[in-house]
């Protein structure tokens, strides 16, 4: 599954020459045939803006339909139950994800970080969109695709222009058919990774040679804090209830999958990637594991070893989907309705495996507690507030989570492309399509029998998926709604989305395409393909 992600990347140096290169073509993005399915098991969490505290507080609701409900005959969650933090039984699927950071919530680590946020296309890349004769993607669309990414990295003071967004865009594209470099260069960092979408290709790429060594090291140093925790019973109990034995044998293959890697950088090389483009922190993604096929995608600054614990944790977080197939992530680490998890979710949930080892490490929000199902951390009962919260995080992670996947598979149907490879566009194309329309990508407006994904499209669903991490964090610190009324629970946790899509600002700015996308994403969790 993914993890969520908290705290920004190391950029590797990358020199500022832009190739001269259609969007059409091939050579630029250095295509390889390697795929990674959309779907997995996440280890991420939504992401916000450094500067998110600066987004307006007004908190207009979003109408009469809430959040769930169908207006745009989208299918809709299910009721919500007593036990919050997963409604339904639900298979894994085949990849998991991690939010980015365990130790603190990774939204709240981001807030304070200044890494990469919103980002724009090369140069180029928009010149070859604009001017692609076959693709005739109209100009207006090109410009209002800009001015949408422009007007969210203005939001996070991304830019490098004082000047307004639309006199930025009224200089880039001077006149009908003209587009200027220059202006683009004046607004944008063109050499800066984290304002500039490179390559798709290094998105998702081996570890190299220079980092490999420490990464193998820290999963040494993992498996052993593993083998620490597999003795500790009373430890075990705490956590896992009657299900402890159960976890010690899922901690005993989690700890036999790290020595493996540890030992093999041919092994390393087979089943673990990173991200040097930074698309992961753009989207909130921490990492991602797949059981049946033994990979595991980690962050860029978890490869590196920038923080040894920080490291540890989430290795044997994924390392946890591999010793078990049941390992899914229901809830991640201290998010609400994590510590009153019932035992047969909490043993078959990967951040639950994170406990004892941050234990150790002195990271933990719950050191000597025992977890008891339906009880809040500090003993008492539930109240209906911890319900809604927990529904409401639960919501905001399914659609976070999905809308990795179609970023996933929007990149990998451009990576494809470049590879001269058409069928995964082919495979997929009323789905991209419909994709195109919920999200404003080009693919829609593209001449018929000719449309392809442009690295605009590519640059365009970061940004969405980087705008539904940034609800996701902000719903955990909207108030809770008061006096409540005759509103249900799901009426309640529908306010509080909306009242977080408001305060976000970015992501489509109408109530209703808003409301309609976050359903679409919801009842999408784990249907996207892979390309």
């Amino acid at each position: 599954m993914r993890d969520f992600a908290g705290k920004p990347k190391t950029n590797r140096p990358i020199a500022p020459v832009r190739p001269m290169l259609s969007d059409r073509a091939s050579g630029g993005e250095h295509p390889t045939p390697h795929w990674q399915p959309a779907i997995a098991n996440h280890a991420a969490q939504p992401v916000q803006a450094a500067n998110a505290e600066h987004v307006e507080s007004g908190v207009p609701t979003i109408g009469a339909a809430g959040f769930g409900r169908d207006v745009t005959q989208i299918p809709i969650d299910p009721p919500i139950q007593p036990e919050m933090a997963e409604a339904t039984s639900e298979p894994s699927g085949p990849m998991v994800k991690l939010p980015k950071s365990s130790f603190t919530h990774p939204v709240a680590a981001e807030l304070n970080q200044p890494g990469v946020r919103f980002r724009l296309p090369e140069f180029d890349r928009v010149k070859a969109a604009y001017t692609d004769k076959d693709l005739k993607i109209p100009e207006a669309v090109i410009k209002a695709r800009v001015t949408q990414l422009l007007e969210r990295m203005e939001k996070e003071r991304r830019l490098k222009s004082k000047d307004p967004v639309p006199t930025i865009v009224a200089k880039i594209f001077p006149a009908p058919g003209k587009i200027d470099e220059k202006e683009f260069d004046n607004a944008i960092d063109v050499a800066d990774r984290s304002k500039i979408y490179k390559s798709v290709t290094d998105a998702d790429t081996k570890v190299l040679a220079v980092d490999k060594p420490k990464l193998q090291w820290a999963m040494k140093e993992a498996a052993a804090d593993i083998k620490t925790v597999e003795g500790d019973a009373a430890g075990l109990t705490q956590v896992f209830g009657t299900k402890s034995a159960t976890a010690k044998a899922n901690y005993v293959g989690a700890r036999a999958a790290l020595e493996d890697l540890s030992k093999s950088a041919a092994k390393v090389d087979a089943e673990v990637t990173t991200d040097y483009n930074l698309d992961d922190p753009e989207v909130g993604l921490g990492g991602w594991a797949i059981n049946s096929t033994k990979q595991m995608h980690l962050l860029l600054k978890i490869a590196k070893v920038d923080d040894l614990h920080e490291t540890k944790s989430t290795l044997i977080h994924e390392a946890s989907h591999f010793a078990n197939a049941s390992v899914d992530d229901h809830v991640y680490y201290a998010d609400p309705g994590f510590f009153e998890l019932d035992e047969d979710k909490k043993v078959a949930n990967a951040a639950h495996y994170e406990e004892l080892p941050q234990r150790l490490y002195k990271t933990s929000k719950f050191d000597g507690k025992t977890f008891t199902p339906g009880k809040a951390a500090g003993g008492g009962a539930l109240t209906r507030e911890d319900k809604v919260k927990a529904a409401t995080d639960l919501f905001l992670r399914k659609a976070w989570d999905a809308g990795v996947d179609v970023h996933t598979l929007i990149r990998g149907v451009r990576r494809a492309y470049l590879a001269g490879n058409h069928k995964p566009f082919d495979d997929n194309k009323a789905l991209i399509l419909e994709i195109s329309k919920l999200m404003d990508l080009t693919v829609h407006t593209q001449a018929a029998g000719k449309a392809i994904v442009t690295t605009l499209d590519v640059t365009l669903s970061e940004s969405v998926s980087r705008s539904v991490s940034r609800i996701w964090g902000l719903a955990a610190k909207v108030p809770f709604p008061s006096p409540v009324g005759a509103l249900s629970d799901t009426d309640l946790r529908d306010k509080i989305i909306a009242d977080a899509v408001v305060k976000e600002g970015a992501l489509l700015k109408d109530p209703v395409r808003d409301k309609a996308l976050l359903d679409w994403l919801m009842a999408h969790y784990k249907a996207i393909p892979g390309p």
